[in-house]
């Protein structure tokens, strides 16, 4: 059953759980132990809040593996842009899909066709809303406005939250498969409002790696 919308907010209000996420989009797969000491979070605390991120599908567990005996040490990555068949991220794309398809039912015939860029417009809604955030989007379709952010005083103390929601956001347009690519998180460009830059891209060749760095920008007038 995916998780219902209020449950990302929850998961994402937490300062501890987005540091976590954090350092694993920054460093990549890491164990409990050096999660908790990263995080300065006793292990018990730091492995409740990772189950947290697991079961709503924003990080993944994996045992080690090894050659030895013992018990294998948990292994913890970022959900990265390859979605695993029945994954909580697969369960939520296809929720998202099938609401985009029951609203555009309700379109005229010439509206309702479902497209790759329409299918990530789909689980970038569906993500926005149940992380808590009112958006519209641009007519050209490459900027999507965020309004009133629920974390917004979380941010004031903690800026690097909006790092790591736009590492969310990036990996989910990567994992639904299509044209669209999140470039840039301009935290603040308006009032109450950031504005998140999408990128048109043509699916072949595929881009370097070296282009893919997420850029988060700051204007001079946030701080």
């Amino acid at each position: 059953m995916v998780p219902r919308a209020a449950t990302s907010y929850r998961t994402l209000a937490s300062i501890s759980r987005i540091t976590l996420l954090l350092h694993l989009q920054r460093r990549g797969t890491m164990t409990v132990g050096d999660l908790a000491e990263a995080a300065g979070l006793h292990t018990n605390t730091a492995r409740e809040h990772l189950q947290r991120l697991v079961d709503d599908g924003f990080i993944t567990c994996q045992p080690e593996t090894r050659e030895t005996k013992g018990r294998p040490r948990m292994l913890y990555s970022a959900a990265a842009g390859h979605t695993e068949p029945g994954s909580v991220r697969a369960e939520k794309a296809a929720a998202a899909e099938r609401r985009g398809d029951l609203v555009r039912k309700l379109l005229p015939l010439v509206a309702a066709e479902s497209t790759p860029r329409q299918r990530q417009i789909d689980a970038l809604d569906d993500h926005l809303d149940a992380s808590g955030f009112d958006s519209d989007h641009d007519p050209d379709g490459t900027h999507v406005h965020l309004h009133d952010c629920p974390y917004s005083e979380m941010v004031k103390q903690h800026p690097e939250v909006c790092t790591v929601h736009f590492g969310l956001i990036k990996t989910l347009l990567e994992q639904t498969d299509g044209p669209l690519r999140a470039e840039q998180m301009h935290p603040l460009a308006g009032p109450d409002t950031c504005t998140l830059d999408l990128l048109v891209r043509v699916l072949e060749p595929a881009l370097d790696a070296a282009d893919e760095a997420p850029a988060v920008i700051y204007a001079p007038s946030d701080y």
